[in-house]
Order: structure tokens, then C-alpha cells, then sequence
């Protein structure tokens, strides 16, 4: 199996402009920030353009590959949530901005759920032979899971330092729900391919391939050495 396909999948004329100009804007607010003097803001900037760059990092310094399409979704999600929502301010002046960038977490913490059981039962040591109806399970609980998480760090943040991320209970469960349906979606449609695959686009070729990649770069380095 060719696993170009799966590694490259989605990356085309249509995603690769927004997936280059989220660095780019981030550069030209550093720029900005800079000669506004505004250090704290130039700071921030220089702090999420790092954790956009990370997946991309991995890449080429430790040969660790990621499917474009997961790579593209969280460089997205760190450009709307930090950049946009803390620094552009999205979070008061766009309605339900802070909704929409749960529901994308969803969408991304569902994938990643899914993919950590999928691998697990792939493993052949662990015998484990789960059902798609319960690796769909594991996933959306682990989305939800991680995101009560990050609003009991909310939470703790705003007593601790009086920051004000949350705006009572029921903005908390609007934010759980948004998740949890960004989960499900993902889920529902895992669900699906598993079921009639018997398998995921994450397949354990994939793995295989990025554990080679590893080999071949670890056997370049102790040629040049």
C-alpha cells in the first residue's frame, strides 16, 4: 500500500494559501506589535507562531510524519484560538467565536481520540480486537474528557488570577457541547469507515513507514558521523 496518498491527502492549491498565510499573518502582527512597542504582544506572537511551526518541527528535525489533514487542523486550531481569539480579540467582538473554536477542538480531539485506540488495536501483542462501535465510544469520551479538562483550567485560571475566561455555568456547557458535537462528527464518520474498511486511513502501514523514515534518518546520521 502506497502511503504517499494518506500523508498527502488534502493538500492541494485550495488548502496549502490558508495553511502558508496563518504563518505569514502571524509574522506581519509581530512586525506590528514591534514597532508599536507593544513587547508582551510581540512576545505572544513569537509564542504561538513557535507552537504553529511545531508539527512541522517534527517533521523535519525528528522525522515524525502527521497526515496533512491533521497537521492543517491544528495549526488552524492554534492560529483561531490563540492568535485570533487572545491577541486579534475574536473572543469579544465575533458572536460565538469561542464556540465555534470548541467545536474545532472537537473535531481535532475526536480524530486524535480515535486514532490512539485504533493503534492499540492494531497492536498484535495486545490482542485486543475492539469493536468499531467502541474504538467511536473511546473516541468522542476522550474528546469530552479533554475538554472538561481545559475548562477546569479555565476555571482555575480565573480564581487563581482573575482572568475571566469563563462566563458562568451555562457558557461552560455550551463549550462542552460544541466539543462534543465537533467529536461526534468526526466519530460517526470513523465509525463508518472502520466498519466497512475494517480499518482506518491511519493504517498500521502508515506507522510503519514513519518508524522507517526514523531508521533511515537515524542510519544517516551515523554514516556522517
Amino acid at each position: 500500500m502506497d502511503v504517499e496518498p494518506i500523508l498527502e491527502a488534502h493538500r492541494n492549491r485550495w488548502t496549502l494559501p490558508p495553511y502558508y498565510a496563518m504563518r505569514a499573518a502571524i509574522l506581519v502582527a509581530a512586525g506590528f506589535f514591534a514597532f508599536e512597542q507593544d513587547w508582551a504582544s510581540v512576545a505572544s506572537t513569537v509564542f504561538v507562531f513557535a507552537l504553529i511551526s511545531t508539527p512541522a518541527i517534527l517533521k523535519y528535525r525528528y522525522k515524525v510524519y502527521l497526515p496533512f489533514a491533521l497537521e492543517f487542523g491544528i495549526v488552524a486550531l492554534i492560529f483561531a484560538t490563540l492568535f485570533l481569539g487572545h491577541l486579534a480579540n475574536f473572543y469579544d467582538h465575533i458572536p460565538l467565536w469561542d464556540k465555534f473554536v470548541h467545536f474545532q477542538s472537537g473535531l481535532i480531539l475526536g480524530a486524535a481520540g480515535f486514532v490512539i485506540v485504533y493503534v492499540l488495536n492494531e497492536q498484535r501483542t495486545l490482542h485486543l480486537e475492539l469493536s468499531p462501535g467502541f474504538v467511536a465510544f473511546f473516541a468522542i469520551t476522550f474528546a469530552l474528557a479533554m475538554g472538561a479538562a481545559w475548562e477546569m483550567l479555565e476555571f482555575a485560571a480565573d480564581e487563581l488570577l482573575a482572568i475571566a475566561w469563563q462566563n458562568g455555568n451555562a457558557d461552560t456547557m455550551w463549550d462542552l457541547i460544541a466539543a462534543g458535537v465537533g467529536a461526534l462528527i468526526v466519530c460517526v464518520y470513523s465509525y463508518v469507515w472502520m466498519w466497512r474498511e475494517a480499518r482506518l486511513p491511519f493504517t498500521p502501514r502508515l506507522f510503519n513507514f514513519i518508524r522507517e523514515k526514523g531508521r533511515a534518518a537515524a542510519r544517516s546520521l551515523a554514516r556522517k558521523s
